[in-house]
């Protein structure tokens, strides 16, 4: 197993250009981790399991209505702005931002609404305030997502990291140290609060990033062809995050909030396990979009292959690391949190096969297949949803990770059969091919 020859090989064949965006986009995802854990240690060890749950659901509630009124549009910017054939031709950021602006608003205004009856549906009056406002953050949210994910379709990868994974949460933690230091009385709403004051700076920041110099006049894509790409891939990102997130949901309402708060921290430390997945996934998606509309399939297939082998290769020690040491690391988080051991070392093994499946969703997203993953995740989520109902009652967290383990590892393999069927791109590793 030659690595360094590996490496060497993938810079080659990308000219350099995509591994030194590779390395900086996966400095920043680290530091935006850490920072988003700090956040959680700090959360976790102020207010406690109970707390953090609270925070992890109205975190959860927040982000599905920010998906669902984001309308899959900063997911379509990436693949219109990095793809030749619209970028030079077409105008699509007027239209886009005024329709997501719009829907924003709408969200917010339904999610206010709907504060009282979730306070209700998960039996904890506490809720209530969590969720107004979460309510508030929607709209800066989205703004926020969609200024972020133009700069990816950009290739402006450092802006791009900047906005989505430090600014929120290191205003968050200043906003933490700053409050606890005029005060020694902290109430958990407190964690919401800060989390809101991050996105809203970040959102404002998002605007000066995100703009562009003085172009040509463009004709302007429609929003008929806008909604063309948006849709499929607002059903594609929607069904994810929900069969992401349908353990916590349904946690807190046949649970109690104390547990969200354990499994919320599972989830984060599993994640570690596909941090290079992620960080390569942000520089590679508008690169798949560029060499696909070029017909460049060969240099496509070779970026591809060489790719999940770092990918794995850089994964499999940090996944013993956390396999060995679970217990240790969730009692950095406090001494309630060690209950979730058994889960994390579930939901890391099912991580491992997610790593070694490689970028299979980026393949499709940005070579036209989005709604077959639409339909894949839909499946998946399905199953998700099944057996979250049928194994939480019984197994509490340990049931809530085995029904998302088995749905991600569905969800892949589903994928990378059709696009090595479809494409002829094999986008699984296999670790035994050395």
């Amino acid at each position: 197993m030659n690595i360094k020859k590996i490496i060497k090989t993938v810079i080659d064949k990308t000219k350099g250009d995509f591994a030194k965006k590779s390395i900086i986009s996966i400095t920043l995802k680290l530091l935006g981790l850490f920072l988003s854990y700090l956040f959680t240690v700090l959360i976790s060890r102020i207010f406690g399991a109970e707390i953090t749950g609270r925070f992890s659901l109205a975190f959860t509630i927040l982000n599905i209505f920010a998906i669902i009124f984001a309308l899959g549009i900063p997911d379509a910017i990436v693949k219109l702005s990095s793809d030749s054939n619209y970028k030079e031709s077409f105008n699509f950021k007027k239209i886009s931002f005024r329709l997501i602006l719009m829907s924003s608003i709408l969200g917010a205004i339904i999610l206010y609404g709907l504060a009282h009856p979730l306070t209700l549906f998960y039996k904890d009056s506490s809720l209530y305030d969590y969720f107004v406002i979460a309510s508030m953050t929607i709209c800066p949210l989205i703004i926020l997502r969609y200024n972020y994910e133009s700069l990816r379709g950009r290739n402006k990868i450092v802006k791009f990291a900047i906005l989505a994974n430090i600014v929120p949460y290191f205003i968050a933690i200043l906003s933490i140290f700053l409050i606890q230091s005029l005060s020694s009385n902290l109430y958990g709403i407190i964690s919401m609060e800060v989390y809101f004051i991050g996105t809203i700076l970040a959102c404002l920041l998002s605007f000066l990033m995100a703009k562009e110099p003085n172009q040509p006049k463009k004709e302007f894509l429609s929003l008929k062809r806008t909604l063309h790409y948006a849709l499929p891939m607002l059903a594609t990102s929607s069904f994810i995050f929900i069969m992401g997130w349908t353990d916590t949901l349904m946690l807190g309402y046949f649970n109690s909030t104390k547990d969200v708060g354990i499994y919320n921290v599972v989830i984060k430390i599993a994640r570690i396990a596909i941090i290079m997945l992620t960080s390569i996934n942000l520089v590679l998606a508008p690169r798949i979009s560029e060499l696909y509309s070029n017909s460049e399939t060969e240099k496509l297939k070779g970026l591809i292959k060489g790719v999940n082998k770092i990918i794995f290769i850089s994964t499999i020690p940090v996944v013993f690391v956390i396999l060995v040491a679970n217990k240790f690391i969730l009692g950095l988080f406090g001494p309630e949190f060690i209950a979730g051991s058994t889960a994390l070392v579930i939901i890391i093994i099912s991580q491992c096969f997610n790593v070694m499946t490689g970028s299979v969703s980026q393949v499709l997203n940005m070579t036209g297949y989005h709604r077959n993953l639409r339909n894949f995740t839909i499946i998946s989520a399905g199953l998700n949803l099944i057996l979250n109902f049928i194994l939480i009652p019984i197994y509490g967290i340990i049931g809530a990770a085995i029904a998302t383990g088995v749905s991600s590892v569905l969800l892949n393999l589903m994928a990378v059969i059709f696009v090595k069927k479809r494409l002829g791109i094999i986008t699984y590793f296999n670790p035994f091919s050395f």
